[in-house]
């Protein structure tokens, strides 16, 4: 039969709880007062860090050694523009001296042209006064009394007729077909006066003309004008355009290209300009090789007539537009508008590269090899000496192998310097040409043509059937 006991655990826990319940009773009964703190004083500030007097002293000796060391500057400064402008005065003093002295010498020596000039006037005056008097005087001997010179020779009223002076010796009397020298057919009104005078109107009038025929060939009769930024849409490349790339923004030896311009133009206001089609232009590309693109040029332009007539401007023409001589005529861009036309990217680096890497590791394997092979010992003195204590093959033949490499290495070098980077365009791609100057396009009459044989007259025989 099983015996009821206890837990022993409950007599504890009673206990505990028994005095933790007088505790917490004798606590609250008490009535002791609250401890208050109470501030007895103000609470200071710490005192900051101060320098000492020989960190003040220190402080001024340099602000005093950088304020010298400008004063200084400034005198050696003062002293320097004290000399400049001390030679400027002198130098100045000396070209207003020279210019005064050149000034004094052209005077003088216009004074002493004017001088010669008025002697020559003079002397070259008197000469034709002397002249002048000697014909006037030869005229008046010759032909002493001419009266109704009107009235023709042999009718009894010339100076040999009645009522004159004899004449001494004979005198002659030219007919009226005789060729007289200008001054006495000047003076005469015989049949051959009235000829020359009607000749010379005709030939006045014929000389006239001429020159009016002459001056209209030389004129040239504007035909077209292409006006400042017109767009020629309908143009092809004839030839491929390769662009290469600037080597540090320098590009040499440009490649040209050339273009067709097509009939479909546009000038300005949704306006044509009509029968410009069939243009040559010629320009330089240069290639770009971040976008992959090439940029043209245009540097001339050539337009035919129909007659044959060729017509040909350039940008480096001394009579061209406003804007100095080697102007562009104009630029080229892709049927879309953009600048750069796309094209494929030409090179050589990634074989330079590789060739070049290959013949430097061969080159630093053959150094490391003969290295291997030799001994360095540096002396008391410091010097440094290097000592075969190796293979001696082993070193011949990695020296001769470095040697050959570097060789190799440098004709590589030279060679990629002689190579370029281009962008490639092939010909007959279409582009469309911005023109930046105006274009005169106007016809000379007198200028080149294609084929100057219709011109030539084909009856005309250079020598006898």
């Amino acid at each position: 039969m099983a015996i009821a006991t206890s837990n022993r655990l409950l007599p504890l826990l009673a206990g505990v709880v028994v005095l933790m319940l007088a505790f917490v009773t004798l606590k609250s009964c008490s009535n002791e007062p609250n401890d208050q703190v109470v501030m007895e004083a103000v609470p200071q500030a710490p005192v900051p860090d101060a320098d000492t007097p020989a960190d003040t002293i220190k402080t001024l000796t340099a602000n005093v050694a950088a304020m010298t060391a400008e004063v200084e500057a400034l005198r050696k400064d003062n002293g320097t523009l004290r000399n400049e402008n001390r030679q400027l005065l002198n130098n100045r003093a000396q070209i207003e001296e020279n210019v005064t002295k050149r000034v004094k010498r052209e005077l003088l020596s216009r004074e002493h042209d004017q001088e010669a000039r008025g002697r020559m006037d003079s002397s070259v005056l008197s000469s034709l006064t002397a002249r002048v008097d000697a014909l006037s005087q030869s005229l008046s001997h010759g032909k002493p009394g001419q009266g109704a010179g009107d009235i023709p020779v042999g009718l009894g009223f010339d100076s040999g007729g009645a009522g004159a002076s004899p004449v001494a010796g004979l005198v002659w009397i030219n007919p009226l077909d005789a060729i007289d020298d200008d001054a006495s057919a000047a003076n005469g009104n015989g049949l051959l006066h009235q000829v020359r005078q009607s000749t010379g109107g005709a030939l006045s009038s014929a000389r006239e003309q001429t020159g009016n025929i002459a001056r209209e060939l030389d004129t040239l009769q504007p035909v077209y004008t292409v006006p400042r930024n017109a767009t020629l849409i309908g143009s092809t490349a004839m030839t491929a355009l390769v662009g290469r790339v600037p080597v540090q923004g320098q590009v040499r030896d440009p490649m040209p290209f050339k273009v067709i311009t097509g009939a479909d133009n546009l000038a300005a206001n949704g306006l044509t300009v009509p029968g410009v089609q069939g243009m040559v232009w010629s320009g330089t590309a240069i290639g770009d090789w971040t976008l992959s693109c090439v940029t043209g040029r245009l540097d001339s332009v050539t337009f035919v007539f129909d007659d044959g007539t060729i017509r040909t401007i350039s940008g480096d023409d001394r009579g061209g537009q406003s804007g100095g001589n080697n102007r562009p005529l104009g630029w080229i861009s892709d049927q879309q508008g953009i600048p750069c036309i796309s094209g494929d990217r030409k090179t050589n680096a990634p074989a330079f590269l590789t060739q070049r890497i290959g013949v430097m590791a061969v080159q630093a394997a053959a150094d490391a090899a003969a290295a291997a092979e030799t001994t360095s010992v540096v002396s008391d003195t410091g010097a440094a000496t290097n000592n075969v204590t190796g293979d001696v093959g082993t070193y011949v033949l990695g020296k001769t192998i470095a040697g050959g490499s570097d060789e190799v290495a440098k004709w590589l070098l030279e060679r990629q310097s002689q190579s370029f980077d281009a962008v490639f365009v092939p010909a007959g791609t279409g582009i469309a040409i911005h023109v930046d100057r105006e274009l005169p396009i106007d016809l000379d009459l007198k200028g080149r043509k294609l084929n100057h044989a219709k011109s030539i007259n084909p009856y005309h025989h250079a020598r006898l059937d």
